[in-house]
């Protein structure tokens, strides 16, 4: 089945994967070798690079769709890319400090200066992109920051999308480089609803993880709020551990996503690979859910020997695991 907010744009993926791999070669020898595996671990091409594409893609789909200047959307996207790797450091080291912190802040703060470089290489100082370039990190700011003590999932679940906001420059940079910036905030919007399903997507696999570790989880939110309890707070109130696996909570949340996805269909706003790349995460979120109901369905049938196989299959899924 092709991906259509993908594979049509693998070639232009490919360059600006190249055209980073470049840049980071240039890096000093302690930093380059882990510079360019994290790169690798992003490719596309990779089964498991998971969905961190939408925070670079979106010039290469305006070049296809709106006319975006070839040589403007791979500078845009080797921008964003390196841009993106700066946070996806940053956001390890909040998430879960561990010894290699410091070889993450240091390297992100090269792709950091790297991608200005080239934002400044695409638009003068006087350019409208630094107005929002400061409000998108702003708005990721405050939101990283908030989460520490709101629940943003209650207030309005699409604000979970402000901390992936940085995925917005692309989109922002193809549109003033158009000249078409009177898009801006109806084309971010529709893009947010994407960001949303991707956040609730991951918060839902991720589930135990940011139990452990104090994250905040926008499942964890829902589950809190049905109980009447209050989040975020850590450690979680054993209601809502107990609950996790909750049929009524499960579909609803799924729900949540569903209603965002009608409203991106029903929108003439937003970019057509966003319908499509917003479908695919919300039946990746559905098929999740659905394969728990199943799991459960196997418990409740299975009885003893079913509980026995589960078991030793997780006894060897630590095995496997710890051998890495």
């Amino acid at each position: 089945m092709q991906r259509e907010w993908l594979d049509p744009y693998m070639l232009d993926v490919k360059a600006v994967f190249e055209s980073v791999e470049e840049r980071l070669r240039q890096y000093p020898d302690s930093l380059a070798g882990h510079a360019l595996e994290q790169l690798r671990l992003l490719h596309p091409v990779r089964r498991n690079s998971g969905h961190s594409y939408i925070g670079y893609i979106t010039p290469l789909w305006m070049q296809h769709t709106d006319g975006l200047l070839p040589d403007q959307a791979h500078q845009l996207s080797v921008a964003c890319l390196l841009h993106m790797m700066y946070f996806l450091n940053l956001d390890d080291v909040m998430d879960e400090p561990t010894d290699d912190a410091v070889l993450k802040l240091t390297l992100g703060n090269l792709c950091y200066v790297d991608a200005l470089r080239v934002y400044s290489a695409l638009f003068e100082s006087s350019s409208d992109f630094w107005n929002h370039f400061r409000q998108v990190l702003q708005d990721w700011a405050v939101s990283v920051n908030g989460e520490l003590h709101a629940d943003y999932f209650q207030q309005n679940p699409l604000l979970i999308a402000q901390k992936a906001s940085p995925s917005q420059l692309g989109v922002i940079g193809a549109l003033l480089l158009l000249e078409q910036g009177d898009r801006i905030a109806s084309v971010c919007d529709a893009l947010n609803i994407v960001l949303t399903t991707l956040q609730m997507t991951d918060d839902f696999t991720d589930t135990k993880q940011d139990a452990e570790h104090g994250n905040y989880n926008s499942y964890l939110s829902h589950i809190s709020a049905a109980l009447q309890q209050e989040y975020p707070t850590h450690p979680l109130h054993e209601s809502t551990h107990h609950n996790v696996f909750n049929s009524t909570f499960m579909n609803s949340y799924a729900d949540i996503a569903q209603y965002f996805h009608s409203t991106l269909t029903s929108s003439n706003s937003g970019l057509p690979q966003f319908i499509s790349l917003n479908g695919y995460l919300y039946n990746t979120l559905v098929q999740a859910v659905h394969g728990m109901l199943q799991h459960k369905k196997r418990l409740y049938r299975g009885g003893f020997h079913y509980w026995i196989r589960e078991s030793q299959l997780e006894t060897t899924d630590k095995r496997e695991t710890d051998s890495v």
